[in-house]
């Protein structure tokens, strides 16, 4: 790796860092807040948020070490690196928003056979304003910062901090109802559509999780980039087996390519590490292995004992 792609690197986790850093702060100033309020005013819709906000805090400061984590390099337990403890971080996220809707939802329904009057609405109001305006600035930081980064749990916290800009003002407009109607029943039944939103998010957030977990191939138009790499060099004539994952930002590939039958094992060496270093300025952050075998055995070999033909090879 040269000085400069150590130097992006380098850019690159700081950014993330810092990012994580923001959305710890602001969920734990959200979280204050409206624990204060909800404690005044007694909204249910309220205690929504503070549940909520709690799973973000908690999810931020998960989020926030296993971005520190998963960029540590490999090790002799770890020789794939550690980027999938963003993947596992997504789980345990998504846990702590099922379990907070849930709760919620729970809450809610206590509250509406038990009927109790709201107090100090302008607060609560007042409170839920600032935690959509502050939610939807550090959620566009954080999209932004996870897509140049290929963060998936800065990316996973992004869409979920977005959604809570959208509780927030669903819990606003609840509480206006009530300011206007008086009827303090919707204070609950405001508290009841956010909460399956919040469950919305939490199934959203462990199914791209596990996706990702479960080493899913990489998009087809990343797999078409390495493909056109294999095509384009006129020493290759053709390639199989190419293989693709992603764990957390870091991208994997290993393929077999076919050399022509009389190349040194130096000369297909030097080959290999050419397409490896080509592979990898196609994709960043790519972690490329190439095989290289004999066109002629090969063929044959994959003929008489797989049934394949030509076509089979990429070519």
């Amino acid at each position: 790796m040269t000085i400069d792609l150590r130097i992006e690197e380098k850019h690159r986790i700081d950014r993330k860092r810092r990012a994580s850093r923001w959305a710890l702060f602001s969920n734990g100033v959200l979280l204050v807040l409206k624990v204060i309020v909800g404690a005044v005013t007694g909204s249910v819709a309220v205690f929504a948020e503070v549940v909520n906000s709690a799973a973000d805090l908690v999810g931020a400061f998960i989020v926030y070490h296993s971005v520190k984590r998963s960029d540590e390099p490999p090790d002799e337990t770890h020789a794939y690196g550690h980027g999938k403890i963003e993947n596992l971080s997504g789980i345990v996220v998504a846990t702590l928003i099922v379990i907070g809707g849930m709760v919620t939802i729970w809450q809610a329904g206590l509250r509406l056979l038990h009927p109790a009057p709201l107090v100090k609405i302008d607060w609560a109001v007042g409170v839920m304003a600032v935690s959509a305006i502050l939610n939807a600035v550090v959620s566009s930081r954080l999209l932004a910062v996870g897509k140049s980064t290929e963060s998936p749990a800065l990316i996973a916290d992004a869409h979920h901090l977005r959604t809570d800009v959208l509780t927030s003002i669903g819990v606003l407009i609840g509480l206006g109802v009530v300011r206007i109607t008086d009827v303090h029943s919707w204070d609950s039944v405001t508290a009841i559509g956010v909460s399956f939103l919040i469950l919305k998010v939490g199934y959203e957030v462990a199914r791209d999780a596990v996706d990702m977990l479960a080493d899913r191939a990489l998009p087809e138009a990343e797999i078409r980039l390495l493909e056109e790499v294999l095509r384009n060099n006129p020493e290759v004539r053709g390639f199989h087996r190419l293989r693709t994952r992603k764990a957390g930002s870091q991208r994997h590939a290993d393929v077999h390519v076919l050399l022509d039958d009389d190349y040194p094992l130096v000369v297909a060496h030097r080959l290999a590490e050419d397409l490896e270093d080509e592979m990898r300025a196609a994709l960043p952050n790519l972690d490329a292995m190439v095989h290289p075998e004999p066109y002629a055995e090969e063929t044959r070999h994959q003929r008489d004992e797989h049934g394949f033909t030509d076509q089979n090879m990429r070519v």
